[in-house]
């Protein structure tokens, strides 16, 4: 009579045994290593682990509920740990897109001035004329024509706001500038001496009203 309960314990095992592996728990446990690293596709070892567990449990036909389990931890981990990554990443890819825009929208207001200045220097100092600067520059083949498009420009045609007038070399007379609405943080200015920095825009409306009215 005691013999019965161990031997029915081992029939038990024999035909835990006897049951071939599960292939979608092996697959869940390999893919759950695998996609720690892979962010969303951790997504994959977790819904194979799940079906893996009702493929494998008493009474199921195939054996590997261990790793049916591991599986769907890992990926659980792979999946929280990639929501975690994405939180940092998302702001991180926006301040480096919002960097590129501003580097490229300096290069291209230094470039447009620049420009300026080399035919004010060919034209007695006067830059060009403002009604037809663009088409003169290009004409000229001073600039590309993608330089006149910002970066930023929200569909209005307005990139950059060009003055003109008479080159003074005067580090504070605003000779190009790009559009105010663009820069939460400040306005884009090319000055006369061949600098270009970001004004906040207060200052720039100051400044810009002060040269308007002694033009």
């Amino acid at each position: 009579m005691s013999d019965q309960p161990h031997s029915a314990q081992r029939g038990f095992a024999n035909d835990i045994e006897s049951r071939p592996t599960s292939g979608l728990a092996v697959s869940s446990l390999v893919l759950g290593i695998l996609c720690l690293c892979l962010g969303p596709l951790a997504l994959v070892p977790l819904i194979l682990g799940i079906v893996g567990i009702t493929q494998t449990g008493t009474n199921g036909p195939r054996k590997g509920m261990g790793l049916a389990i591991a599986g769907v931890s890992l990926g659980g981990v792979g999946l929280l740990g990639s929501c975690f990554s994405i939180g940092i990443f998302l702001p991180a890819l926006a301040s480096a897109k919002q960097q590129a825009n501003s580097l490229k929208s300096h290069t291209q207001v230094r470039t447009l001035l620049q420009e300026a200045i080399i035919y004010a220097g060919e034209n007695a100092e006067m830059y060009p004329p403002v009604e037809s600067w663009e088409q003169i520059l290009i004409e000229q083949r001073m600039i590309d024509p993608l330089t006149l498009i910002s970066p930023l420009e929200d569909g209005d045609g307005v990139s950059y706001i060009y003055l003109g007038g008479e080159n003074t070399f005067n580090a504070d007379q605003i000779v190009i500038y790009e559009d105010p609405k663009h820069w939460p943080s400040g306005v884009i200015v090319g000055f006369a001496d061949g600098h270009v920095e970001l004004v906040d825009h207060v200052t720039f409306e100051q400044m810009l009203a002060e040269q308007q009215a002694s033009d």
